[in-house]
């Protein structure tokens, strides 16, 4: 364990994400989760026994694969740091209810806990428990809820950048198939602040391609979202189902609803589906060669929880200068394109590990210079 009292290197958020892109994703995620290779160069590592800490950690959605895998990836990094012991983690499940949410959060200011963290809140709903948090002073931070005063950072994906990618890939998709005229329905999820850019931004590019027409689409709720997707998935192909190209989806869960549909109509070499997320189930299904999900995103969910472990050691527990360590409150973490047949990483390799579509191309290009 360092002496506390000892002069530590100054490790900026800027520096950590510039660290991931030269040395890789594996490498990075073994430093934060702080993995015996790593050991002698993590930040992670060096905490040692730590000071006691009480940590309310407030889920907007436990049963989501998300909340799962972001919890998950905080524990992995807690318990590689050696903190499990000495770190009191309180979790709380809001079961996707915005009004259990805030209570949770009251309860936690309270408690007095030395440092709140919330999974894929709903924050745009809770004024009152943030005007408390900032009342209270306690540090506090958040995993892709939109930042919202007074998180410290809120940690994430660039929403408007995954959706840029698998939408230019489905319009050059299309074309490569000699389109000139293309129909698609779209499946939008307005709850999420990370879903609902993803639809505007799949929005503003059929603007610039305007051979392709948006037949229909259908805003759904989290609550009750595959049964929904799948009724109108199969209503959308009896509807239109000889003249569709494309179902587009906001994540890779109703993109997997609409997917057995398209199969089971026997319409997978007609019509392609669009995904994000990257979720393992997804990537299971996308390596069987004529699944309808073409392609989707792998977000870094547990390296998100682990990076939170990290920025709350460094800044609640040792006192680290916020500022200099969370330059701007949204930090975002890469979401690499993933293409069925091309690049979906092997059977439990963590999905964090991928790498994106263009920058294989790149790698070819840069291998022969």
């Amino acid at each position: 364990m360092e002496d506390s009292n000892s002069q530590e290197p100054e490790f900026s958020r800027r520096r950590m994400l510039g660290m991931a892109a030269a040395i890789g994703g594996t490498q990075f995620a073994q430093m934060l989760f702080g993995s015996t290779s790593a050991q002698a160069q993590t930040p992670a590592s060096s905490a040692g026994g730590g000071k006691p800490m009480r940590i309310a950690v407030v889920a907007q959605q436990m049963s989501a694969q998300s909340d799962q895998r972001s919890w998950a990836g905080f524990q992995q990094w807690l318990k590689k740091a050696g903190l499990d012991k000495t770190w009191q983690i309180k979790q709380t499940d809001a079961k996707g209810d915005p009004g259990q949410l805030v209570s949770q959060i009251e309860d936690a200011i309270t408690a007095k806990s030395d440092a709140i963290l919330v999974l894929y809140g709903t924050l745009t709903a809770a004024k009152s428990a943030l005007d408390h948090l900032t009342a209270s002073k306690i540090p506090f931070f958040s995993l892709d809820s939109g930042w919202q005063a007074p998180a410290i950072a809120d940690i994430t994906s660039n929403n408007y950048a995954m959706s840029a990618q698998t939408s230019q890939f489905m319009i050059d998709t299309l074309l490569a198939q000699g389109k000139t005229k293309a129909n698609m329905c779209a499946v939008i999820a307005n709850f999420h602040h990370g879903t609902r850019k993803r639809g505007k931004v799949m929005k503003t590019a059929l603007t610039e391609n305007e051979w392709i027409t948006m037949k229909n689409e259908r805003v759904i709720q989290y609550s009750g979202f595959y049964e929904a997707t799948q009724n109108t998935v199969n209503d959308w192909l009896t509807t239109y189902g000889k003249d569709l190209d494309v179902i587009w989806c906001p994540w890779d869960e109703p993109a997997m609803a609409a997917a057995e549909v398209v199969a089971s109509r026997g319409m997978q070499d007609k019509i392609m589906v669009i995904g994000h997320d990257g979720h393992p189930t997804a990537l299971d299904r996308m390596r069987k060669p004529n699944y309808p999900l073409v392609c989707t995103t792998a977000q870094a969910f547990e390296v998100w929880g682990a990076y939170t472990g990290w920025l709350i050691n460094e800044i609640v527990a040792k006192g680290g200068d916020a500022k200099k360590l969370v330059p701007v409150p949204t930090v975002e973490f890469p979401a690499p394109l993933l293409v069925r047949g091309v690049n979906i990483p092997a059977p439990g390799e963590p999905t964090y590990n991928a790498k994106d579509l263009y920058y294989i191309y790149r790698d070819r290009a840069v291998a022969g210079m």
